[in-house]
């Protein structure tokens, strides 16, 4: 049975269409669907129904695909520990990068990975937190940091730390902000987090537990257009509170006094894969910057 062809399974699968899984494989959609073929005439088994609207997984299909994840892992696990049975740790691992790196401290885990893996190299991908946990569960990914709290079947997330996020607006509305309470900070123009964003978690529990409807006047899917448009003078958002800070100190956002959010920062990989020897150092090397408690 060709590995392969249990990926392109699995791609066909969390896609459902054979163009993006030939993207997401860089293969060409011919050979997506030979694999498919292959592996169904493999299996006797038929795995897909091709509508319409895309590829949809058979009764069989929806039955052999946890079966075919844990395959995948296992032979990953397994090369990995091949790979690196000579003592000193070889590798590439992928990560996500979902904030800015001075906050993440990717210098400091560079450093040290440098000083204690030489023979592990890095690549690193800018995205947000959702679509990194995404790619992680998928495997595009190795690991990542993503903030919110997960629960993402599969993906183990090793909490870094509990970050506090401020309400913000522009620095002409500091007298606004500084006697508002929650209703006249909803009555507020809002520059909205975008669908799947973490921050939009925490809002919508705190508006929701009030009883407030935020007035949403723009919605942005990445912090530094949040900021950008708050510098402007479109509207209030939620900040990460360093940043509110250093803001404020140079004259461009107004803190609201009022209550401080928290959503966790963690970093995720596949919970499968916790035991390969490299993604471990690099585990190791992010819990040790971090001063946490080991990796389980």
């Amino acid at each position: 049975m060709d590995l392969h062809h249990l990926r392109t399974f699995v791609a066909v699968a969390e896609e459902n269409h054979l163009t993006r899984a030939a993207e997401r494989l860089f293969v060409s959609q011919p050979a997506v669907s030979s694999h498919i073929k292959a592996l169904e005439g493999e299996l006797g088994v038929v795995l897909f129904h091709r509508t319409p609207k895309g590829m949809i997984l058979s009764r069989e299909g929806e039955k052999l695909l946890g079966r075919v994840r844990r395959i995948l892992d296992d032979a990953e696990s397994l090369l990995g520990a091949a790979r690196n049975m000579s003592g000193e740790l070889n590798g590439q691992i992928t990560l996500g990068i979902n904030t800015d790196s001075v906050f993440i401290r990717l210098v400091e885990i560079s450093a040290l990975m440098r000083t204690d893996y030489p023979g592990i190299t890095m690549s690193l991908v800018n995205s947000n937190s959702w679509e990194i946990v995404r790619d992680v569960r998928r495997g595009v990914l190795d690991a990542g940091f993503a903030y919110g709290e997960i629960s993402e079947e599969g993906v183990l997330a090793t909490v870094l730390a509990r970050v506090p996020f401020r309400v913000v607006g522009p620095a002409g509305w500091a007298a606004r902000l500084e006697s508002a309470g929650w209703p006249e900070i909803a009555a507020m123009p809002w520059i909205w987090m975008a669908h799947n964003c973490p921050f939009l978690d925490i809002l919508d529990r705190k508006f929701s537990e009030l009883g407030q409807h935020p007035q949403k006047r723009i919605e942005a899917d990445h912090e530094s257009i949040l900021r950008a448009l708050v510098l402007a003078g479109e509207g209030v958002t939620l900040m990460r509170e360093d940043e509110a800070l250093v803001g404020r100190e140079r004259g461009q956002f107004a803190i609201w006094p009022g209550e401080r959010l928290g959503l966790p920062l963690s970093f995720v990989c596949r919970e499968a894969r916790k035991v390969e020897p490299v993604l471990g150092a690099v585990r190791d090397v992010v819990a040790s910057v971090w001063e946490c408690a080991s990796c389980p």
